[in-house]
């Protein structure tokens, strides 16, 4: 017997062990993808049309007052909101992919899954084609808000008709697969505002669509940030549920975790954090998509370290996105949806390749 609790000791110690060194390796690792994170920030914040070197862009950051008054309009007014937009988009749309996959089970869940950024689009083409607002009655909306309010709208109306459809005891693939619906629908209702748009509307209505940070103000910059500091909190409140979440699915419940509740929750952060950034930016493809299986074949399941890596991995993503969208072409800068699609499409095709999960199913 004393041989025996003397193994069961040594077990327990090994693992601890192990347990422990998995944790520092995963925490290095967090903390150098956000320094490469802050990395790519700055080197977003410096390139663009005007001629901006590395020390003026640090000296304006760290003291604004020693440059002169058109660095800081370049450095303030134009280039960080876009690359704070850029973070934002990154944070936002990698948590909200990652939020989609955990609780409805699917690993090619994101924002197009539950039709949020079709019916976003949809709001934008009727604010920019016929000046139509679902937000027209609420007070202090003004036409600065037009496009943005009426596409976050859309896309909060789509989740709430999502969840009202789903109260009763709908599996998760009913809920998908409404979401498609949805999907398809905005989007056949969106080609139809084209078809009736004039020509100057439909060329605003594809450029939006497109995705870019050019629209990025402080004001929507604000906006974004309050969302996503409301949102982040609370999914990382949740870190240990959704761990058991995602591992057992609806026998987390015998674990005391209220898998109804927390499903419709995370549903709704998501809801928020999508429809915030495309609202703003515009559509950006494959951020929600990539991220989060990036971060799972670097830490695992363990949302304590998923959660912060997918994070860190949407920033690095879409601000190096943005970066190449003001490299390809001189003097132009590309939308930022068509470069996170270049990048994000042959790079998720690579990891549903390497991921057996997927190539099983």
């Amino acid at each position: 017997m004393t041989t025996s609790i003397g193994n069961a000791s040594s077990d327990a110690s090994s693992y601890q062990t192990r347990y422990t060194h998995t944790v520092w390796k995963r925490t290095v690792l967090l903390i150098s993808l956000l320094v490469i994170a802050v990395v790519a920030f700055i080197a977003d914040l410096i390139v663009g049309s005007g001629t901006l070197t590395f020390g003026q862009a640090m000296s304006g950051l760290l003291q604004p007052d020693s440059v002169d008054a058109s660095t800081r309009v370049i450095l303030w007014e134009l280039r960080m909101p876009m690359t704070l937009m850029a973070v934002l988009a990154g944070t936002c749309l990698a948590l909200a992919g990652l939020m989609m996959q955990t609780v409805l089970d699917n690993p090619l869940a994101e924002p197009f899954t539950l039709g949020i950024s079709s019916a976003a689009g949809f709001g934008a083409s009727l604010a920019l084609a016929f000046n139509f607002s679902l937000g027209n009655a609420l007070p202090g909306f003004g036409a600065d808000l037009l496009v943005t309010g009426n596409a976050f709208l859309f896309s909060l109306l789509t989740v709430g008709i999502i969840l009202l459809l789903t109260r009763g005891h709908v599996g998760l693939q009913a809920i998908t697969l409404l979401g498609i619906a949805v999907h398809f629908v905005f989007s056949s209702l969106l080609g139809l505002v084209q078809y009736v748009a004039s020509v100057d509307q439909l060329q605003s209505i594809v450029f939006w669509l497109m995705g870019s940070l050019l629209h990025a103000t402080w004001n929507k910059v604000t906006l974004c940030a309050i969302i996503a500091a409301i949102a982040i909190p609370v999914v990382l409140v949740q870190a240990w549920a959704l761990t058991a979440l995602r591992s057992f699915g609806e026998q987390a419940a015998v674990l005391g975790i209220p898998v109804r509740r927390i499903r419709t929750v995370m549903l709704m952060l998501a809801a928020l954090l999508a429809g915030a950034v495309t609202s703003v930016v515009g559509i950006i493809g494959f951020v929600g998509l990539v991220a989060p299986h990036v971060a799972r074949l670097l830490v695992g399941e363990d949302q304590r370290f998923t959660i912060g890596v997918t994070i860190a991995c949407g920033i690095i993503f879409v601000t190096l996105a943005s970066l190449a969208s003001k490299l390809i072409v001189p003097g132009a800068v590309l939308p930022i949806g068509m470069v996170t699609s270049l990048i994000g499409l042959p790079f998720f095709i690579i990891l549903i390749l390497r991921d057996r999960r997927l190539t099983s199913r």
